[in-house]
């Protein structure tokens, strides 16, 4: 399962307008990424040290005395001049209060990001239909996507309160991205034609992104996974740890801090979950990072953040996030039943789960909330098409193979049995809310029929049969083949899955053997090719243009990896695919290249219909929808929100957790 944030390899979109209140998720209308015109909208002016001073000021409470104290600026020389204005998802916030909330261990990183650090150029609305303004107050394109200028919103500050400028976008771009020893490897999704972009700085407040080629998906890259890398590396801070702005004593910082060279030390002093003194754009900073002996990490509100309410008020609205750390997930169902719990969308939010915390809400007081899933499928089977097996590869590369094992598979009983009921037989085709919803790919071949499961199986040429009822391939072997799964947090049930898959696939003749392994041996015999099969969730329900694996193969897919390669490579490494395959590459080739949305929707249909056409995946299940649970006294979360394990769509970032509050009013 690849959940790029976790593994931190890969990224984080023209103007629109100011973040609207997000609804009901419905069918995603088309983004009007190239909109000019900004919404003029301002909050009044903030006033000095926090109106009145109470919990309905223009500040918090606990700043205010700071400033009285004077430990820290007036309110208005901590904001921008035009600070971003943010709509609440219910109404107006009051200050104060702890957010107690939930990290499992090996993860923690990854879910605090998404709660608390969510910022970049731009970002995505809250029902991820478009793209709304962040550091970036505007940008313009040219004509055919080689040039991009952002204008940053002036007057922002890290919250040590130093400026940021150009000058940190200018670091992040010369000193990082562009530093071998520091990014060996350019993430792919900011490369255009393979090649990374040109910045430059104009002045203090505008940035140009130039390419060589055309990057129509820049906007979207930028308000997905990769944006906080770009703003996220304050030069003041960090060039003291970097080799080109200190040689004379970095050798002795690398030694003080027990490292084998200066590379780890500026990962070190650049990673903010481990550095509390390295300063932050994010609506809060952790103070307290998870070290030895300790189970809980301290997040506190960032007095320089630079977004505010409707009335001028800054945000965030709570004062601090307690993340506890837990290694049994029982205990961490206990605390969600108690209501010791905020906000949760992750880790205890199972299907098993449902009736448990159901039963507690009164005694928790607590709620839930709707997720819809941007998962394609819950339970994807992936054939090895490029298998070192000739003859595993002959018997899976046939199509009426593949549509015979999908025939043959009980989908109702699996969801029933395994899901409790909840979800829909599915291939793997985006969601019905999605404007790339396929109903072919979405329903073919998913009818439950051991005869045409049969037919099929015998027309793909394996008729024959050994004295134990199994078929066998062209070799007069028995075709026998290894499912593998792993056990994940948020999937406990694949084996399960595999186990039923198995059976319904020896019931017409085809041996098979359910196996579970680690998430990384699983992972090394992919991208060693020695898979036969394996079973896993899939992504692109909702975001299929970005992540497009489901249905071609893209980077980060780890099946087809052959193919995969030679596609990244331009033809010079892996293997060349089949014309269909090859056909779908350009074609999103095509999408990558054109900043003409309605280019970019056709291309992208054109390259679901071969997907139909081939049917190179067999998914189970669309997952339904989930839930999350949050106490009464927690506001300002949408009753309904996009539940995404990947980082383009960060839940919750997207929903603005700045702006929810804690009152029992």
């Amino acid at each position: 399962m690849d959940h790029r944030e976790e593994r931190r390899s890969l990224s984080r979109k023209s103007f629109l307008k100011t973040a609207a209140a997000a609804g009901a998720i419905l069918t995603l209308p088309g983004c009007q990424f190239f909109a000019t015109d900004p919404e003029k909208r301002q909050p009044e002016p903030a006033g000095g040290a926090g109106g009145s001073g109470g919990r309905t000021g223009k500040e918090a409470p606990m700043l205010a005395e700071l400033v009285k104290q004077g430990k820290l600026p007036a309110l208005k020389d901590r904001l921008p001049s035009a600070p971003l204005v943010v709509e609440p998802v219910e109404r107006l916030g009051t200050y104060g209060g702890t957010w107690h909330s939930l990290l499992v261990s090996g993860e923690y990183v990854a879910w605090m990001d998404r709660q608390q650090r969510y910022n970049g150029l731009l970002r995505y609305n809250r029902d991820w239909s478009g793209i709304i303004p962040d550091l970036a107050e505007s940008y313009d394109v040219n004509n055919d996507g080689r040039e991009y200028v952002f204008h940053l919103r002036q007057g922002v500050k890290w919250s040590d309160g130093h400026p940021f400028t150009a000058d940190d976008i200018m670091f992040w771009y010369e000193d990082l991205l562009m530093n071998e020893e520091l990014t060996p490897v350019p993430p792919t999704d900011l490369l255009s034609n393979d090649q990374p972009p040109k910045v430059e700085k104009t002045d203090d407040h505008t940035v140009v992104f130039r390419y060589d080629t055309p990057h129509g998906l820049l906007p979207r890259v930028l308000a997905g996974g990769y944006g906080d890398e770009i703003i996220g590396k304050p030069r003041h801070y960090l060039q003291k740890f970097h080799k080109k702005y200190n040689p004379d004593g970095i050798e002795a910082l690398v030694k003080d801090a027990s490292l084998d060279d200066w590379v780890q030390l500026f990962l070190n002093q650049a990673d903010w979950s481990i550095n509390p003194d390295l300063p932050v754009l994010s609506a809060w900073v952790v103070t307290s990072p998870l070290g030895d002996g300790l189970e809980r990490i301290i997040a506190k509100r960032n007095p320089y953040f630079w977004k505010v309410d409707p009335q001028g008020r800054q945000l965030p609205y709570i004062d601090e996030i307690h993340y506890y750390v837990m290694q049994n997930l029982e205990a961490a169902l206990l605390r969600a039943q108690n209501g010791e719990f905020g906000q949760v969308d992750r880790h205890i939010n199972t299907l098993r789960n449902k009736p448990v915390l159901a039963r507690s809400r009164e005694k928790g007081d607590y709620q839930f909330f709707d997720l819809t899933s941007e998962l394609v499928n819950e339970a994807m089977i992936t054939l090895n098409l490029t298998h070192k097996n000739p003859i595993k590869r002959q018997i899976y590369q046939n199509k009426d193979f593949r549509i015979g094992l999908s025939h043959a598979l009980n989908r109702q009983e699996i969801i029933d049995a395994v899901y409790q009921r909840q979800g829909e037989p599915w291939q793997s085709s985006p969601r019905r809310e999605s404007k790339f919803y396929n109903e072919r790919l979405a329903k073919q071949y998913i009818e439950y029929d051991v005869a045409k499961a049969n037919d099929y199986l015998d027309r793909a040429g394996f008729s024959r049969r050994d004295g134990g009822g199994f078929r066998l391939g062209p070799d007069g072997k028995r075709i026998s083949i290894m499912l593998e799964c792993t056990v994940q947090w948020d999937s406990p049930v694949l084996p399960d899955v595999a186990e039923f898959v198995s059976r319904y696939w020896r019931e017409v003749g085809v041996e098979t053997e359910p196996r579970v392994w680690s998430a990384e041996l699983m992972a090394s015999r992919a991208e060693a090719n020695l898979q036969d099969a394996a079973i896993d969730v899939d992504f692109g329900g909702l975001n299929i243009l970005m992540d497009p694996r489901a249905v071609f193969p893209h980077h980060g897919t780890e099946h087809f990896l052959p193919w995969v390669q030679w596609y990244e490579s331009r033809g010079k490494g892996g293997e060349e695919p089949p014309e269909p395959i090859r056909n779908q590459m350009r074609l999103y080739n095509e999408i990558r290249t054109t900043t003409d949305e309605k280019r970019q929707d056709e291309l992208m249909r054109q390259v679901i219909e071969i997907a139909a056409e081939e049917f190179t995946l067999i998914g189970i299940i669309l997952p339904a929808t989930g839930y999350g649970i949050v106490r009464n006294d927690f506001h300002n979360v949408p009753k309904s929100m996009i539940s995404s394990t990947g980082a383009w769509y960060p839940t919750p970032g997207p929903t603005d957790p700045h702006q929810y509050f804690i009152s029992t009013d």
